[in-house]
């Protein structure tokens, strides 16, 4: 336990740190599990909506109170070594100064945020699984390019974020710049987006995300928005319900995002629910969420 001038706790103390969230405990003892020493720190970043406006054009975004956490330590020999909580048995070995080869899809985006500047082993948790529509590829890139940057790049925070390349630069900047009580608005060009005021938790809003379940179909049946009906019913019933916001996100399955007030909370999670029960499908995982902040280190 830290006292009250100690400064906050080290990677591989979180684990046995009192009051340290679950997920922050959880991820540096499972590094330390696979890798057989502790890490030298652990970073967070949040998941990132597009509420507006195309992937390649002028919109807005917003951070998700949903999250990425990498636990990391540097190795002296270039190499970087990947894990996942999420698929323990797919691991990834490689030398990027040569032929990297065939990679696991979730291992993608980190090798992507990397430059090869020096060797890393890297552990990733996620909070959402990709079937829900929000992709864990941006968060997973900027963490990945602040840790080797952190390591093996002298630079001031500000700088490293500043130049970080990253596959999708407008949704890679609200991961790193977002500010709570803000959405950010890009326009076409480059150039850095700006904060607008937007304050949901102060309006009593919540991000609300329903994940449809398959009943056991097989692969080549038909999806679970063709039983239960277009993939526009979730959200129409969502917003019949109470939400003020509701629309379809990306996904074999057709899961559903919503700004809902929250006297509405109860009677949206029903009305979402009852789009699958009543086509006799099980009911969909419906999740919520705050805004978030931006990626950061937290040990």
């Amino acid at each position: 336990m830290t006292g009250p001038h100690s400064g906050p706790p080290t990677a591989a103390a979180l684990p046995t740190t009192r009051g340290a969230a679950p997920v922050l405990r959880l991820v540096p003892f499972a590094f330390t599990q696979a890798f057989g020493r502790p890490p030298a720190g652990v970073w967070s970043a949040p998941y990132v909506l597009r509420r507006t406006g195309s992937r390649a054009g002028a919109g807005s975004a917003v951070a998700l109170s949903w999250r990425v956490v990498v636990a990391a330590a540097p190795r002296a020999d270039g190499r970087l070594r990947l894990g996942s909580i999420d698929r323990p048995d797919e691991g990834v070995e490689v030398d990027p100064r040569g032929d990297i080869g065939p990679v696991p899809e979730w291992a993608r985006p980190v090798l992507a945020g990397t430059t090869g500047a020096g060797g890393l082993d890297l552990l990733v948790h996620t909070d959402l699984p990709e079937c829900t529509g929000l992709s864990a590829a941006v968060p997973l890139a900027c963490t990945a390019a602040l840790i080797e940057a952190a390591f093996h790049d002298p630079e001031p925070g500000d700088a490293r974020r500043s130049r970080i390349r990253l596959s999708d630069p407008p949704l890679g900047a609200v991961a790193l710049f977002a500010r709570l009580g803000h959405v950010m608005v890009f326009g076409e060009d480059s150039g850095a987006p700006n904060h607008v005021p937007f304050d949901p938790d102060g309006l009593g809003l919540r991000f609300v995300l329903a994940v449809p379940r398959r009943a056991g179909a097989a692969a080549s049946g038909p999806t679970t928005r063709q039983i239960a009906g277009s993939i526009a019913e979730p959200a129409r019933n969502a917003r019949a319900a109470g939400a003020i916001e509701a629309r379809p996100l990306p996904g074999a399955d057709g899961p559903t995002i919503a700004v809902v007030p929250g006297a509405a909370l109860a009677a949206v999670r029903r009305a979402l629910v009852h789009t699958y029960t009543r086509a006799g499908e099980p009911a969909p995982r419906v999740l919520s969420a705050a805004l978030g902040s931006p990626c950061a280190r937290a040990a």
